[in-house]
């Protein structure tokens, strides 16, 4: 078989799952969230195991994200004293203000 097919046979195989959804408490959800980082999972894949299915994915590198305007960047980069237009330069005092952060506690 076709490396192509396979992959649109998976890709099939995929769009016929069922998502499920859980309204659970926020201590239930933030303890599942908290497992799965702790073991580089997914929180979709802490659950899989917690139910003793099988786990597919490889261990996750998880990422924090978040959305700036403009305008926010603007102030960011005059907080930390670097051109406006300079995003990069903005996003690397992000971090290393995360950084500080994380290491103070």
């Amino acid at each position: 078989m076709s490396d192509a097919k396979a992959k649109w046979q998976r890709q099939e195989h995929a769009v016929r799952a069922t998502q499920m959804a859980f309204d659970l408490s926020s201590e239930v959800q933030k303890s599942i969230k908290k497992q799965a980082i702790d073991q580089e999972l997914t929180p979709s894949d802490m659950i899989r195991k917690i139910l003793g299915l099988e786990v597919k994915s490889k261990k996750t590198r998880q990422r924090l994200s978040f959305n700036l305007s403009d305008e926010e960047i603007v102030l960011l980069a005059a907080r930390f004293d670097v051109p406006a237009n300079d995003k990069r330069a903005v996003k690397q005092q992000v971090a290393d203000l995360l950084i500080a952060q994380a290491i103070e506690k």
